[in-house]
């Protein structure tokens, strides 16, 4: 396209931009950074203030725009010789033809300065173009002087689109990157993140929650499509003669694209967390001015919940996938440290500072160490990356814990010999996990094994004078079952008959010869806690990753060909489907799965000392056959449209697919994934317990067993329509409250336990003249959306409350305002 050498400043106002189907303006740039509308220059006319007339740029929000290479965020007036830099493109220079005045010398010289082929002169102060005192010899060899002309203006971390390419463009980020590759593992983060903050400040407010969807749904099946691809693969893993061919060097290849999109889903997620709110608050002055808000703001936070929930199912479910392929290796190397013998090299090798650790155990720490590096490698966050290696360390104490109590007679492991080689072989591996960086987690997980170790390890004659009481103060990590089954082992091996001084006191003897309390549960597992910080995708970070900004340059790029290829780029098969005007109604879809399909993944039984990998456990099919999770676009298309809409999907039961390789699960996984339907709550087996969160955006209350959690599985409530149109309800404010001598006067409740049946933290009561009855905005059925910049959007009761409780003396609410409908259900 002909850019114009002069443009004609002839009219009261021109508008200045990237010409598009929806934008035409009067003076048409073409770069991948301008924007559709960049900015408008209009006149003011002479007024009794101003006695003549001039020229003011108004910058349009996240355009890039310097007037003589000082960035400009707001309005600016115009001035004869003013150079301005519209994005990285254009440097186009303002001149006022009725003055008929020469250039401003600072002009000059700052035009000079630009061009690299003019002599070298004086300094020139590239902000204001004066001349700089020459700076003396010794000042100058101090380092190498800054090229000549503006400083380079800080990287903008801008992503603009048109709603057309919205999903050619998502479809572009999630294949861009391949996680074999050196790229920067968290590149799709960043620009997802770029594209959510696009929509919710440049697009209409109903797109916003539209693209959240997009972006949580695509990250599910991507995740879904690799985690089946893997589980085909293993599913000629289950019988115990291939099970030993089993190693970590199999897996890397598939494990390395689950935690990658493991990581990604993270820092996706904990934007979405922070961001929301403050989007929603800053779409309430926009939706003010044109009525129908009430709509488009609940389906806006329904929208966004559902993203939440669908993102941390994601987490979730890789995190169960890594943890149970990498047990499934340690399955078949943990048992041979119990007849290892770390003795054999030290006299072989003694010339070594230290020894290479013995066979049994390498391989072992082998597994731990490629588990690490590859957390490491993909950027997996450090909380996530710790409490994956508690579950293992909890895995790998637990399995050999109750194989040695339960086998270990038949392996002579309760001969003193072979208990001074598990207490060394033991040791060497607490040390080098010490040297990993996990000191703490690995002597909370292995305490009972190294105590089994330390006991049995103790000389016969030294044993033999301990009392129970001794032996119990001497060992607290043992149950008293556990240590009575190892003391009458030890009774055994050393022919002493029955030793008195072992046996339990009265107080204990019912407990102690209980034998289903001898072995250790699978079931008693660490929680999984989503992080609340420490998290990378930062959009307004000083200086970014060279190589994700070359990422954000091509997609710029690629968006600037789609626009140059074609007038309708974005059109045909995938493309977004029309913008409708109508807006949805209150009771749009319920969060979960797209289109009411969810996968339950069925735990084993729990997992003791044989092995768990028997075939795979049939499933209960609860909807048509074929319609397995994740739905595929049409769907997502048809979810997105009844948004738009303002019409729900009518409840559907769950269903599951039938293909068996889908349905590799660790014995007892860390995360149920059943999300339960209202018409088959009932699960089966014992998952891991309900995350808990810190206070956001979590549920922290519990599950009967044998019942799978439903994660704000219920519709939002309709509003009403007999309500006044003059009704002030359904925008969102801000309230600022301090502490009073009876707190903040108001009762919460969640929505989910009154007749509205609905998640989220209401007020139910007012107390009169306490703070939040005396700020005159509060009123009962009101929701509480944020606090104090957390959101509480998805969060349970409990969570609410202790963050209000630790918010300190001053505390600020974002607040949605409800109809009466909802204030009588409240």
């Amino acid at each position: 396209r002909q850019d114009s050498l002069v443009y004609l400043l002839n009219r009261e106002q021109h508008t200045v931009g990237q010409r598009t189907q929806a934008s035409k303006p009067s003076i048409s740039l073409s770069a991948p950074d301008i924007l559709p509308l960049h900015c408008t220059i209009r006149k003011l006319r002479p007024s009794q203030h101003r006695s003549e007339e001039k020229l003011v740029l108004e910058p349009i929000a996240g355009a890039g725009i310097s007037v003589n290479f000082t960035e400009v965020v707001r309005t600016v007036v115009l001035r004869h010789g003013d150079l301005l830099s519209l994005g990285l493109y254009y440097l186009l220079l303002y001149k006022d033809p009725m003055k008929a005045q020469p250039l401003p010398a600072q002009t000059l010289l700052r035009l000079r300065a630009l061009h690299p082929a003019v002599p070298e002169g004086p300094p020139v102060c590239g902000a204001c173009g004066s001349l700089l005192k020459e700076r003396d010899p010794a000042t100058k060899k101090q380092g190498p002087s800054p090229a000549g002309g503006p400083r380079a203006p800080r990287r903008k971390l801008l992503l603009e689109f048109e709603p057309a390419a919205e999903d050619v463009l998502l479809r572009r980020i999630m294949t861009l990157i391949e996680p074999g590759g050196d790229d920067h593992k968290l590149t799709p983060a960043f620009l997802l993140c770029l594209c959510i903050q696009h929509s919710a400040t440049s697009f209409e407010p109903g797109d916003f929650g539209q693209l959240l969807l997009k972006v949580a749904k695509m990250i599910q099946r991507t995740v879904w499509e690799r985690t089946r691809e893997l589980a085909e693969k293993q599913s000629q893993h289950q019988d115990p003669a291939t099970l030993s061919c089993f190693s970590i060097t199999d897996l890397l290849p598939d494990l390395q694209h689950i935690l990658f999109w493991m990581a990604n889903a993270i820092e996706v997620l904990y934007f979405v967390q922070q961001k929301s709110p403050t989007y929603i608050q800053s779409m309430e002055e926009e939706l003010d001015v044109r009525g129908s808000k009430e709509s488009l703001f609940s389906s806006t936070i329904t929208a966004s919940e559902e993203a939440m929930t669908v993102l941390e199912e994601v987490v979730m479910y890789t995190f169960q996938q890594c943890v149970y392929y990498i047990s499934k290796c340690l399955y078949v190397s943990l048992p041979a440290l119990l007849e290892c013998n770390p003795f054999q090299n030290e006299c072989r090798e003694s010339w070594r500072a230290s020894p290479p650790l013995p066979e049994e155990l390498r391989r072992v720490v082998l597994i731990y160490q490629a588990a690490l590096d590859l957390l490491r490698q993909y950027e997996v966050h450090p909380e996530i990356t710790s409490q994956m290696f508690a579950y293992l360390f909890f895995f790998s104490n637990t399995l050999l814990f109750n194989q040695l109590l339960d086998k270990g007679s038949s392996l002579g492991c309760f001969h003193w010999s072979q208990g001074v080689k598990l207490r060394a072989s033991v040791r060497l591996l607490l040390e080098w996990l010490r040297g990993a960086g996990f000191e703490q987690l690995a002597q909370q997980f292995f305490a009972k094994l190294a105590s089994v170790a330390n006991l049995l390890a103790m000389p016969g004659s030294q044993l033999i004078q301990m009392t129970w009481p001794s032996l119990r103060a001497e060992f607290p990590a043992l149950s008293p079952t556990q240590l009575h089954r190892v003391l009458s082992q030890c009774q055994a091996v050393m022919d002493v008959g029955c030793v008195a001084a072992w046996q339990p006191g009265e107080e204990e003897s019912p407990a102690a010869f209980q034998p289903d309390e001898m072995l250790e549960s699978f079931d008693n597992h660490p929680p999984i806690i989503l992080p609340s910080g420490g998290f990378k995708v930062d959009l307004e970070v000083e200086t970014l990753d060279d190589n994700i900004y070359r990422h954000l340059l091509y997609i710029r790029h690629f968006l600037w060909s789609l626009q140059s290829r074609s007038p309708h780029a974005g059109e045909g098969p995938g493309s977004a489907p029309p913008k409708v005007a109508c807006t949805p109604r209150r009771g749009c879809s319920s969060p979960g799965w797209a289109g009411g399909s969810q996968v339950p993944l069925e735990p084993l039984q729990a997992w003791r000392t044989s092995a768990p990998w028997g075939a795979a456990p049939s499933r209960r099919q609860r909807g048509p056959p074929g319609s397995a999770w994740p739905p595929g676009e049409p769907q997502l298309q048809e979810k997105l449209k009844q948004l738009q809409l303002g019409r729900g999907p009518a409840p559907k039961a769950s269903t599951a697919p039938t293909d068996p390789s889908c349905l590799l699960t660790p014995p007892t996984t860390p995360l149920n994934f059943d999300s339960g339907s209202p018409e088959s709550p009932q699960g089966t087996g014992k998952g891991l317990q309900d995350p808990r969160r810190n206070g956001m955006n979590g549920t922290k209350g519990s599950t009967p067993e044998g019942c799978s959690p439903t994660p704000y599985d219920y519709p939002t409530p309709e509003s009403s329509s007999r309500s006044s149109a003059t009704d002030d309800f359904c925008y969102v404010f801000v309230v600022e409250l301090e502490r009073g001598p009876i707190g903040l006067g108001m009762g919460l409740i969640d929505g989910l336990h009154t007749p509205l049946c609905s998640p989220g933290i209401y007020i139910r009561t007012l107390i009169e003249d306490s703070p939040a009855a005396a700020d005159g905005r509060l009123s009962i059925g009101d929701r509480i959306l944020a606090v104090n910049g957390t959101s509480l959007i998805g969060a349970d009761y409990q969570s609410a409350v202790d963050l209000i409780r630790s918010g300190g003396k001053k505390l600020r609410f974002l607040v949605a305002k409800s109809d009466m409908e909802i204030a009588k259900k409240i």
